[in-house]
């Protein structure tokens, strides 16, 4: 598919610091369409990522982790979830969801509710504070994702992306 260089003795890598995001050392020399793809929707999303999470952190005070555990508590049926579930959602382990909604409980957004049909379940709610916080948190968002999503993609780039994105999650990725 593509062709690996190894550099000189000595050879400089002039993608080194690039502002573009270039690669330095040995993956600045492989020449594989599948690496370059990958790695430009790696650095792509780490990009959104960081850009996103820092707005959302100055803007309304919470990290990203703790928006993405508010919207997938409020987007549930009933507006509750297990923890195994949400640690599911989240991508963390039982153990790193308990540690996080430990300190979301500290701050007043979250609350453990014993499941009534079960006694070893317990469902994580929003609290009133929580609610107000995910609805500022969400139009914060949305504007950061304005900026930095659509506005540098014109509605045909925006379409194909979306295309493309579907048919990986399709394909079981």
């Amino acid at each position: 598919m593509g062709t690996v260089r190894f550099p000189e003795q000595g050879e400089r890598d002039e993608a080194q610091g690039a502002p573009d995001g270039g690669t330095c050392g040995v993956l600045g020399q492989i020449d594989d369409e599948r690496l370059a793809l990958m790695g430009l929707l790696v650095r792509s999303h780490r990009r959104l990522a960081d850009l996103l999470g820092r707005e959302l952190e100055q803007s309304v005070g919470i990290p990203l982790i703790w928006f993405d555990v508010l919207i997938h508590i409020g987007g549930a049926d009933e507006g509750r979830l297990t923890m195994s579930k949400l640690s599911t959602e989240v991508a963390l382990t039982t153990g790193g969801v308990t540690r996080l909604v430990d300190r979301m409980v500290e701050a007043g957004l979250v609350a453990r509710q014993n499941c009534p049909s079960d006694r070893r379940s317990v469902h994580v709610v929003l609290t009133p504070a929580g609610q107000s916080t995910l609805g500022h948190a969400i139009s914060e968002h949305i504007e950061g994702i304005d900026r930095h999503l659509f506005a540098p993609l014109d509605d045909a780039d925006r379409a194909a992306l979306a295309v493309a994105l579907s048919k990986l999650l399709r394909s079981g990725c």
